[in-house]
């Protein structure tokens, strides 16, 4: 790939007797341009080259540029989102643009470190810096962002803890910092963003337990906390998070039962725990939650049967209990689940017939009942709604004919 280094192409050093007394967006120009010059192309085309200024135009303004827009004399958004920029933060004119209120600069190539200078845009209500190659500290200067409504830092190369700062931008509604390279505890700071709706942390080396302060989230709608090294258990304050629509915390190290306060979180639509340490029943205050469309708590230490008052969950699409320690036999509210489209069940000590009702899963596509006890004969209405790909049987006790309906 090459790279095109950016140089002023109307002249070689920025000519200030041109400016005269200059306007505020005179004086933008001449900053934003002092960063372009050191910018890089990640692609075959030039740098932005409609910014660029004559110097014969006294009256020279950024506002026609490509990505900049104003309001009123002042630069107050800037979005140059896929680019192709390649450069650093080193020249960006934080002090310059006092009136800037969003910087999209996402899916390019920046590097090196998130300065503390960028504290001094603090009017900023939108920030997203995402895709880049970013290194070093999310600085806790970001902290000061009063108006700070969203803050994407998606997918860099930042390390550290997530500095406790971010708990005093109480304007917040939008926080995603997955995939980088985050490490240290969860800041319980954070349960002082009362706006806060989306909460994206995956895919990062976090560890310790997950603060009950979470559950002062009043507003939050979505919670992703998954592939990560936390432990200790599921705080019980989780019952406070009404209007949470989807929660995932799987692929760590979460240990202790499921609580059974999540039947209070009644706008559940998602509910993914699988590949932890948790143990004991599942709660039967699950079937509270009428709006769940995937269930998955595969691989952990649960044990007992399978609630009954799971069949009450007539939206769902997914159910995964596979690799645990489940025991008794399918239940026969299971009947009513007639949007079940992936029912995995295998790896367990469940035992009994597989009720003949499970024909009427017209939507199954998926069906793992390996590696139990199962008994009896296999229903033969099993594919009676044709959708049927992926079946596993093996390693139970299964006797009779293979089931006629297979053949659709």
């Amino acid at each position: 790939m090459r790279y095109e280094v950016l140089a002023f192409n109307v002249f070689q050093r920025p000519n200030l007797q041109w400016w005269g007394r200059r306007r505020p967006q005179q004086s933008e120009a001449l900053a934003l341009l002092n960063w372009k010059a050191s910018l890089l192309s990640l692609t075959n085309r030039s740098v932005l080259p409609s910014w660029t200024v004559s110097p014969g135009n006294a009256q020279a303004s950024p506002c026609g540029w490509f990505g900049i827009h104003c309001k009123g004399d002042s630069v107050s958004r800037i979005n140059l989102t896929s680019y192709g920029v390649k450069g650093t933060f080193h020249a960006f004119p934080f002090s310059s643009l006092p009136k800037l209120d969003e910087l999209d600069l996402s899916i390019n190539g920046l590097f090196g470190t998130i300065p503390p200078q960028i504290n001094q845009l603090s009017n900023l209500t939108y920030l997203d810096l995402s895709y880049n190659q970013l290194s070093g500290k999310i600085p806790p200067q970001i902290g000061q962002f009063i108006h700070l409504k969203t803050l994407h830092l998606v997918q860099n190369l930042l390390n550290g803890s997530i500095p406790d700062e971010i708990g005093q931008l109480e304007s917040l509604e939008e926080l995603a910092l997955q995939n980088n390279y985050l490490n240290g505890s969860i800041p319980s700071s954070l349960g002082n963003l009362a706006n806060l709706t989306y909460l994206y942390m995956l895919n990062n080396s976090l560890s310790g337990n997950i603060p009950s302060e979470i559950g002062k989230l009043s507003s939050l709608q979505e919670l992703y906390i998954d592939n990560n090294q936390l432990t200790g258990s599921i705080p019980s304050t989780f019952r406070n998070l009404k209007h949470l629509r989807l929660l995932n915390l799987s692929t760590n190290s979460l240990s202790g039962s499921i609580p059974s306060e999540f039947g209070h979180m009644e706008s559940l639509n998602w509910l993914v725990l699988f590949k932890n340490n948790l143990s004991g029943f599942i709660p039967p205050s699950l079937g509270n939650l009428t709006d769940l469309t995937i269930l998955q708590l595969y691989e952990n230490k649960l044990f007992g049967p399978i609630p009954e008052e799971l069949g009450n969950l007539k939206l769902l699409v997914f159910l995964e209990v596979s690799q645990n320690q489940l025991n008794g036999s399918i239940p026969s509210s299971f009947a009513n689940l007639s949007n079940l489209e992936t029912l995995f069940l295998r790896d367990n000590q469940l035992s009994g017939p597989i009720p003949q009702e499970i024909g009427n899963f017209m939507k199954m596509w998926m069906l793992e009942l390996d590696g139990n006890q199962f008994t009896g004969q296999l229903p033969q209405n099993i594919c009676r709604g044709g959708t049927l790909e992926y079946f596993i049987a093996n390693d139970n006790h299964f006797r009779g004919p293979i089931p006629k309906d297979l053949k659709n």
